[in-house]
């Protein structure tokens, strides 16, 4: 049985390092290293202690780093590790497997450590940055290879492998294998993260253990009783905006394992193993005969090619967010039906290439999210002036996130760009794509702006606008660089979250416009970010 899970993890772990998703995680894994310990004179802080911040030293550039990566990894990790037993589904891969005498447990535990393994591959690549970054940061050379690496094995990893067991979890479970999955975990994650930082809530991230020794730091680093107490901790990246006073902290040392720490560590992992194999309860070994729950998607239909059910194709019906795991689907096929196709037009004008585009980007959803959607937009318009951006602008900008992770990648559902490819065209069409996203910002974004537009205060609406810009284009080059939608699943609520939590740099919806960037900024970025989906598509396209 071990032989056979570690064949599953090893051969899944090797062709998910390929992909373009993993690689972008990573730089994203590594950027936030650099975040960790900020060269020159910047200020930012990823663990937040009010007015102090500790000496760069291998224990403290150990725990902000770990505590960071937990929560980038929890997120991002877990959009490119779900979606591996739907891949096997897709391909027939599972129908082969189901052949030999590999057992549903197996199967799953494998696929949990291969998940595990992508994941730790990233905590380990995020270890050796905090490395470099101390010696970069010149404030410590001594490097203490277990007080920096302590952090990372009973903190860090242990709550990985929560998140490999729940991926797991959700390719299994009805109704969590698409875009429904993305949402849910989300929340998940918000959840976890806010429970991990209140002081009533589970400990997950032993911050109330780091937290105490810091204080106890602080105050021996001349610091009064009162003002030590007085600190408050928190985890997310922040910009301070006046000098911080240092304090010497050794970090966590073996001396710290006890209390809880160790305990924690096994319990999680017993925890996520269990999880993993929990999920057999859904599992069914690929039979056909068996519903897989891909159809619960929170919003359904059969895709951009909307060519049947799953049992016509031989593969699982796919809604918004699933069906764009292009790496996966590739191997999947259609059945064309001349009754329902359209004759073709040759000289169509780019109108009607847009509102082909359109109708695509919105095939299939479900008339409660168009509901959802208008009581935003009611909301909106009789709530007070001063709640219109935030939270109703956002939650409007945040509504349609799986609608817009089909941009950039919807062609390759069931090989149909494969067919367009022979069609010219190719950068009109992803154009028209992109107008498609901005219409369908414009739509759901259209009664806040209303709103503020009546109020006169145009600053606000122009905020609005960069918003309504920025949002598809990123999409649009997510969906181009990763050929699929977890990558703007995973990426855009984390945008969303620091955009909605004021951090000035990352507002790009104008929510405080005394200190966050210009509306001209945020379309400059925008159209940055088009003309790089449009160049990437062009190169992948001259590779072909």
């Amino acid at each position: 049985m071990a032989k056979t899970m570690g064949a599953v993890a090893l051969a899944d772990f090797r062709e998910r390092r390929r992909r373009p998703a993993y690689l972008v995680v990573l730089l994203g894994t590594l950027a936030l290293g650099l975040l960790a310990a900020p060269l020159g004179d910047a200020d930012f802080q990823i663990f937040q202690m009010g007015d102090y911040r500790g000496l760069y030293t291998s224990g403290y550039v150990g725990v902000v780093t770990a505590l960071g990566g937990a929560v980038w990894l929890a997120l991002a990790g877990f959009s490119i590790t779900r979606g591996s037993v739907p891949k096997d589904e897709r391909t027939g891969v599972g129908q082969i497997l189901a052949a030999t005498p590999i057992s549903r447990i197996s199967y799953l535990l494998g696929k949990f450590f291969s998940n595990l393994l992508v994941l730790g591959s990233m905590l380990l690549a995020l270890a050796l940055t905090a490395v470099g970054m101390q010696l970069l940061k010149g404030e410590s050379y001594r490097i203490d290879v277990v007080r920096l690496l302590i952090p990372f094995v009973l903190i860090t990893l242990p709550l990985l492998a929560l998140v490999a067991a729940c991926a797991v979890l959700f390719d299994t479970v009805p109704g969590l294998r698409g875009g429904a999955g993305a949402l849910v975990w989300f929340a998940v994650w918000l959840g976890g993260i806010m429970m991990a930082q209140s002081a009533g809530g589970y400990d997950l991230l032993s911050m109330g253990r780091i937290s105490d020794s810091m204080r106890t730091a602080i105050e021996a680093s001349g610091a009064s009783d009162e003002a030590a107490e007085a600190v408050r901790f928190g985890v997310g990246l922040t910009a301070a905006d006046k000098e911080l006073v240092t304090f010497d902290w050794a970090g966590l040392g073996p001396g710290d394992l006890g209390g809880g720490l160790l305990a924690n560590t096994v319990l999680l992992l017993a925890g996520a193993v269990l999880l993993a194999a929990v999920a057999a309860l859904w599992f069914r070994r690929f039979d056909p005969a068996t519903p897989s729950g891909g159809a619960a998607a929170l919003l359904a239909g059969t895709g951009a090619a909307g060519t049947g059910s799953a049992a016509d194709t031989g593969g699982t019906a796919s809604g918004p967010g699933e069906f764009g795991d292009q790496q996966a689907g590739r191997g999947a096929s259609f059945e064309l039906d001349p009754a329902r196709m359209t004759p073709v037009r040759h000289g169509g004008s780019f109108a009607s290439v847009a509102i082909g585009e359109l109708r695509v980007l919105l095939q299939g959803i479900r008339l409660w999210w168009w509901a959802g959607l208008a009581a935003i937009a009611v909301v909106s318009a009789l709530i007070d002036r001063e709640n219109v951006v935030v939270p109703m602008l956002a939650l409007a900008m945040l509504w349609p996130v799986l609608i817009w992770s089909r941009m950039g990648n919807h062609a390759d559902a069931g090989n149909i760009d494969d067919l367009l490819a022979a069609c010219p065209g190719a950068k009109r069409r992803l154009f028209a794509g992109l107008l498609a996203g901005i219409v369908l910002a414009v739509v759901a974004a259209a009664v806040p702006l209303l709103r503020l537009t009546l109020a006169g205060d145009m600053t606000a609406v122009a905020a609005g606008f960069g918003g309504v810009l920025l949002v598809p284009a990123l999409a649009l080059l997510c969906g181009v660089l990763s050929r699929g939608p977890r990558l703007f699943q995973a990426l855009y609520p984390l945008l969303w979250y620091a955009m909605f939590n004021g951090i000035p740099e990352l507002d790009f919806l104008g929510s405080t416009p005394s200190t966050g960037p210009s509306p001209a900024l945020v379309m400059a970025v925008a159209i940055a970010l088009a003309l790089l989906g449009l160049a990437g598509d062009a190169v992948r396209r001259a590779r072909r």
